[in-house]
């Protein structure tokens, strides 16, 4: 009994300790620490890892077909050996693994590749991963995450949304089973006591927004007591404070899937958690400044700023809301109050347009994903900018929110002792990973040669010339046969496209925000004969679209990139798509010149000179064009990383700025 009762504390602080991540290196540091990066991303790693795992097989084909009652006491050895361990689990991991290729193998039909157990060797070394689409990633993870398992410390595979956590938990069960481990995932209808049962499990399924939000859930619940040390130092005084109602066990080891949308395109905004505040008055000033941003004109009463997705008040526009608030009582004569909602006002008019960057769902605005196409229920624009949306679609205005716990994504994933990521694209971003999160960058090469054709950039004047080349290419190999996946940035575009080619007699299947509820089937489906599936850039992440058999000799699928995105990453993404696994596949990019990447991103004389160009179909136009493209995606990519360091930086000062009220408190 008195060993059980000094245990309690112990397990007290597993379950809540939050450690305090290193500070991002900054200046010279900065510098420094980018060429420590750049050696452990080398290549000579890859090729080590490379022979580790080419060892691994060869062990693999020593015990494969082995008697289950001699492997089972394989993988009781290994359990035990990693159990011991602990947190040092990976040093027990390369040998373990021919193991849990033979279970997996025997579990559910699918044999490991050389590839497969490589990318597991590197989860095991905390690194981020590249393994191209189609390649088998879903595998990969559950390899490295039946050794950290074993670990017994809390384990989570993060996801790209709850149907992928759902479906990997319940794919995977039976291989976790012959390990003697159990997976769960986390879903957003979940209540608290079924979360803390599932957080509970050895291998916990759920996405990043779900985990964070647990975390702050809990430390708001534990109040002035989140810190285990000073419930320790309440226990001596003789005050036991609980926590029987929180639900994590703790935070210690993360597999991130996607990882370059989790890591880095999540990472722009933190999650906020916030409850309603009880304030009529705002309600009825968003009204008041919608009407009011209506009877103002650009130009004279307020300027634009497109590449920032700004407005802004001038002079006059000033002005005009003072007069109006003269008239009025009580906060509604403030006038610097009114201006900054007016503000607001005409930014949603102007930069927040109904399916772009939200839909309506049942009379309430729904926020879309720019990243991924995704509509995101239960959240929430700041600072009044959400009411302002609503205003403007006439819609019941909801109370603001007040906000009770903030984080960032970045600060998030840096509090994880063993943090690794695994992605199709991660190139292009690997010195912002290691930079922000100590990943080193590897590389693993595909199973089968790359039969994937890409077509080069084709520049467009306007976009009605854009969208009849495209339906145009869609007619064409819709009569061979070849399936077409289309991908576009927005839902008005996605519908626009599907009314094109319903004029010509095409019927499509259509994947989006408001049509999301059938993803996978959409996205499986994608790769039938004669198939045209139209999705925004979600484009069914995570789900492998499988060809017919008649299919892959007619040249397999086609994706057509409709419109660049703010990021190469979502471009590549798209493309991968088409040629998995060495099936063969081909790729075509559209880009206009009023294409909104263009617009916001490039610069004003440089996109009139284009536009003249390739409407008078000049030789060197397209040259032309694909600067002005490259350049703004360029500067796209900059302004998005700005951002992330300001969510990071603001984070950090307001944990310092708690820790010191925590400090004089005590």
């Amino acid at each position: 009994m008195k060993h059980a009762a000094s245990e309690l504390p112990m397990r007290d602080v597993r379950r809540t300790e939050v450690p305090s991540p290193p500070e991002v290196p900054k200046g010279l540091d900065a510098v420094v620490n980018k060429c420590i990066g750049s050696y452990r991303s080398r290549k000579c790693h890859s090729r080590e890892l490379w022979e580790a795992a080419g060892r691994c097989e060869a062990a693999f084909r020593e015990i494969r077909g082995i008697p289950e009652k001699e492997l089972r006491a394989k993988i009781r050895h290994h359990q035990a050996h990693i159990r011991r361990l602990g947190g040092r689990w990976k040093e027990g991991f390369d040998d373990a693994l021919p193991v849990l290729v033979e279970a997996a193998r025997r579990s559910f039909g699918l044999e490991a590749y050389r590839t497969q157990m490589m990318g597991a060797m590197a989860l095991a070394r905390g690194t981020l991963v590249e393994m191209a689409t189609g390649e088998g990633k879903t595998l990969t993870i559950a390899l490295a995450a039946a050794a950290a398992g074993w670990s017994g410390r809390p384990l989570h595979v993060v996801t790209a949304n709850d149907y992928l956590a759902r479906r990997d938990a319940e794919e995977l069960q039976v291989f976790y089973e012959a390990c003697g481990l159990r997976a769960a995932a986390i879903q957003v209808d979940l209540k608290p006591h079924e979360r803390r049962e599932v957080y509970e499990a050895p291998i916990v399924y759920c996405t990043g927004k779900e985990l964070v939000a647990d975390l702050l859930r809990d430390r708001i619940l534990l109040g002035n007591y989140a810190e285990p040390t000073r419930r320790n130092v309440m226990r001596l005084s003789g005050y036991t404070p609980t926590q029987q109602h929180t639900v994590l066990r703790g935070i210690y080891t993360a597999f991130v899937d996607e990882a370059d949308n989790q890591l880095i395109d999540e990472a722009v905004t933190p999650l906020i958690i916030s409850r309603k505040d009880e304030n009529s008055l705002i309600e009825e000033a968003s009204e008041r400044s919608e009407e009011l941003a209506a009877s103002l004109l650009p130009g004279e009463h307020y300027e634009l700023n497109n590449r920032y997705r700004e407005a802004r008040l001038i002079e006059a526009g000033r002005a005009k809301v003072a007069e109006w608030c003269e008239g009025q009582a009580g906060f509604l004569s403030a006038t610097d109050w009114m201006c900054d909602l007016v503000n607001q006002a005409l930014q949603a008019r102007h930069y927040f347009l109904k399916d772009k960057q939200y839909v309506i769902v049942d009379g309430k605005i729904v926020i879309v994903d720019e990243f991924t196409g995704r509509p995101m229920p239960g959240r929430s624009w700041r600072l009044g900018l959400h009411q302002a949306v609503e205003a403007k679609e006439q819609l019941e205005v909801s109370k603001p929110s007040e906000t009770l716990a903030r984080l960032s994504f970045q600060r998030f994933y840096r509090l994880f002792r063993h943090l690794s990521g695994i992605t199709g694209t991660a190139r292009e971003s690997r010195h912002e990973f290691w930079g922000v999160y100590a990943l080193p960058f590897i590389e693993v090469p595909r199973h089968r040669p790359n039969q994937r054709k890409d077509a080069p950039l084709r520049f467009f004047a306007d976009e009605p010339a854009k969208w009849r080349a495209i339906v145009e290419e869609i007619r064409e190999l819709h009569a061979l046969g070849r399936p077409v996946l289309v991908g576009t940035r927005s839902v008005s575009a996605s519908e626009h496209l599907a009314r094109l080619l319903d004029q010509e007699k095409l019927s499509c299947s259509i994947l989006n925000a408001v049509r999301h509820e059938q993803e996978a089937t959409i996205i499986r489906l994608a790769g039938a004969e004669s198939s045209i599936t139209i999705a925004t850039n979600m484009a069914g992440r995570g789900t492998d679209i499988r060809l017919a058999g008649k299919v892959v000799k007619l040249g397999g699928l086609h994706v057509i990139l409709s419109e660049g995105h703010e990021s190469g990453r979502v471009d590549r993404q798209l493309m991968g798509r088409a040629g998995r696994q060495g099936d063969p596949g081909s790729t075509s990019r559209y880009v206009s010149i009023e294409d909104e990447l263009i617009q916001r991103f490039s610069l004003r004389p440089v996109r009139a000179l284009t536009h003249t160009w390739l409407r008078s179909r000049l030789p060197a136009a397209q040259i032309l064009a694909r600067i002005c493209f490259r350049w703004a995606q360029f500067r796209a990519e900059g302004k998005s990383l700005r951002q992330r360091v300001s969510v990071m930086r603001q984070d950090a000062e307001m944990s310092k700025k708690l820790m010191v009220s925590t400090i004089d408190k005590i």
